[in-house]
């Protein structure tokens, strides 16, 4: 199987600089313009996609509908897993971004958020899950699930992998098991 990423594209929260967390907000005029261009972006590399998985917050679920549009792909064949949902930030939802520094694993956990370990935990159900799917997979998400899908397909540590932009295609290269 060969594997992309695609990051929603700007939602009100990132416009807003908040922490979004799994707050089900919506995509901005400038964020579905960037879905868009990423659906025609796909489709002038001729890139093939056959399969489409979509976090069910709207961000991302508009976001990929509107790349399955630009592509051709049939929208009823998205399919929706919440394994792809962004990271839980507990309270800190909805708060302004503070200093990166202090947004350790432990401080977001005692304000009932998810611990990176739980995250990669979802990551690898979710790849354990695609283990005999064959053609392209275009995942649709969130930067923080993203970060983590890399460093688990790529054998990196979280830390090491980096930010997705609004909008921006990865080629995470071909995912491939043995028995």
């Amino acid at each position: 199987m060969h594997l992309y990423f695609i990051r929603h594209g700007e939602s009100t929260s990132n416009y807003g600089d908040l922490i979004t967390g799994q707050q089900d907000v919506p995509l901005t005029d400038r964020g579905r313009e960037q879905a868009r261009a990423a659906g025609r972006d796909i489709a002038l590399k001729g890139i093939k996609i056959d399969h489409i998985i979509a976090s069910s917050l709207m961000r991302a679920h508009d976001t990929a509908r509107l790349i399955a549009h630009e592509i051709g792909f049939p929208e009823d064949q998205i399919q929706i897993n919440d394994l792809v949902i962004e990271r839980s930030f507990g309270t800190l939802e909805g708060q302004p971004k503070g200093d990166p520094a202090t947004m350790t694993d432990e401080y977001i956990q005692a304000r009932g958020g998810e611990l990176d370990p739980q995250i990669r935990e979802r990551v690898q159900k979710l790849l354990d899950s695609l283990k005999d799917v064959e053609g392209t997979v275009l995942v649709v998400s969130h930067t923080g699930f993203g970060r983590r899908l890399r460093a688990v397909v790529e054998g990196i540590a979280t830390k090491d992998s980096q930010n997705f932009q609004n909008a921006e295609l990865t080629d995470l290269g071909v995912v491939s098991y043995e028995d």
